[in-house]
């Protein structure tokens, strides 16, 4: 579906979007804060770089169709996102280069011990366990949207999430 000037109408700050669809910054400012946290859950090197990245991405498309979903939407491209952020590392690592490196945004985050404990347990676990238990226990989101999201069978995800606590139990264990 592509847009014409007639299917474009003016907001309250002067913005213009296509009708019926709140502008980018409103929706921008709903999201951005939830799914860097959701970044940061699923281990992102740069949470915030992460999110931007996936507004870009999903720009990119609106215009183009119509989104039925768009926190839906927005989660599943996060969730690519940080997937593709850690292949890129993983490969990375793997050739000897001469990197800088900047202080991990977990930094910022570290509340308290207990937190801290939790973190590091998470960031223990298959990035596909993590993402699992990240979109069930954080977003709270039902185990069809999370295999929605994470584009597998519903079997697959309750696998993912009962291997996943029973690890981060047993992490977690450790440090009381």
């Amino acid at each position: 579906m592509r847009l014409t000037l007639g299917d474009l109408v003016d907001t309250d700050d002067g913005a213009v979007a296509p009708s019926g669809d709140p502008p980018y910054d409103v929706l921008f400012r709903a999201h951005a804060e939830r799914l860097v946290r959701l970044a940061h859950l699923l281990g992102a090197g740069d949470p915030e770089d992460v999110v931007q990245e996936a507004f870009c991405r999903f720009m990119a498309v609106r215009p183009d169709r119509r989104i039925d979903n768009t926190t839906a939407y927005l989660n599943r491209i996060v969730v690519n996102e940080v997937r593709t952020q850690q292949r890129r590392k993983a490969v990375a690592d793997r050739r000897p280069l001469h990197a800088v490196t900047a202080a991990p945004a977990s930094e910022q985050v570290e509340r308290d011990e207990s937190v801290t404990d939790l973190f590091r347990a998470l960031a223990q676990l298959a990035p596909r366990q993590r993402e699992a238990i990240v979109l069930r226990y954080w977003l709270d989101l039902p185990l069809a949207g999370i295999a929605t999201v994470m584009q597998v069978r519903v079997g697959t995800v309750k696998s993912l999430l009962s291997r996943g606590m029973a690890r981060l139990a047993e992490d977690l264990e450790d440090h009381r």
